[in-house]
Parts: structure tokens; C-alpha cells; sequence
């Protein structure tokens, strides 16, 4: 018997191993891509952070609730932010002194609006200013001056939140 270790190989290792080849593997492309990937969104991020929004804009509706992302606010109402529109204000009735109402946005701001014998109040049906209570949810349409006093054409009354 002889040695197989003394025989010659039918496919040379060592020749094998020497030939190159060229150009570049699947898994080499996967692995490419998958890197610029991940670099591109931690990218992203480190921009988002820098540069983006520091806070979610929120809406109020008319009970004074506040609730995250756009939409449009209350019917008539142009957005201008921090409870107060446009063209009124949402809040909770702070204090009536006389043809003034003072409500009492989401955000804790005071607005004075400001009423006159055109203004209507509404509370589940028409009323006048002094079936308005401190406490109460309303939503106020009407004209914001430069000052922030907003001239009230329509205060509505909300129904109780709890």
C-alpha cells in the first residue's frame, strides 16, 4: 500500500490561493450600502436636532382642551397661536367686569375682550353677558386689535369638560 499523502493533488491549493480575482463581491455591495444607510440617518438626526422644530404646534378646540398637530381651529377662526385667533380666542371665562369679559387661554394668558350691545352671547341658546360665570369654557369670535383686546361679536358657551 502506498501513502496518500505521497500522491499528487488532482486540484492545486496553493494555485488557487495565488489567482486573484477581480472586481467586488455581493456581500461587499450589501455591507457598502448598509453603512451608507445608517450614516446617512444618524445624519438626519444630528440635522433634525439642530436645525428643526423645538416643539409640536398644538391646537385648541373650543373647550380649551389642547391637542397636538395642525388642523384648522374652531369654525371662523383664523390661527394665530396660544389660544388667541385671528378673529377671537379660546379659553375659560376668567372674570366679567361690565361689557369687558376676560378669558383665560390654555396657556394661561389673560385676553380682554372687549363687547358691545351688537355682541351676542350664546349659551346653549342666546343669553346676555350676565349669565357668563368665571369658570365657564367659551369660544370668542370677533376682531383682535394691536393691543390683543379682542372686539367679541359672538361669545359661545361650552358645555362643562371633566
Amino acid at each position: 500500500m502506498s501513502n496518500p499523502l505521497d500522491q499528487p493533488l488532482e486540484n492545486d491549493l496553493s494555485a488557487e490561493l495565488q489567482e486573484r480575482k477581480t472586481g467586488v463581491g455581493k456581500t461587499t455591495v450589501v455591507l457598502g450600502v448598509a453603512v451608507l444607510a445608517i450614516v446617512a440617518f444618524v445624519g438626519g438626526v444630528f440635522v433634525q436636532k439642530s436645525f428643526g422644530a423645538g416643539e409640536t404646534p398644538t391646537r385648541q378646540t373650543a373647550s380649551g382642551r389642547q391637542f397636538p398637530g395642525g388642523g384648522t381651529p374652531p369654525s371662523g377662526v383664523n390661527r394665530q397661536g396660544g389660544g388667541q385667533f385671528g378673529r377671537g380666542t379660546v379659553g375659560t371665562i376668567d372674570h366679567v367686569d361690565g361689557t369687558t369679559v376676560y378669558v383665560k387661554t390654555q396657556n394661561g394668558q389673560v385676553v380682554k375682550v372687549s363687547t358691545s350691545d351688537a355682541t351676542k352671547v350664546e349659551i346653549s341658546s342666546e343669553g346676555k353677558l350676565a349669565d357668563l360665570k368665571a369658570g365657564q369654557q367659551v369660544v370668542v369670535q370677533g376682531q383682535a386689535g394691536s393691543d390683543g383686546t379682542v372686539t367679541g361679536q359672538t361669545i359661545t358657551q361650552r358645555p362643562a369638560t371633566g
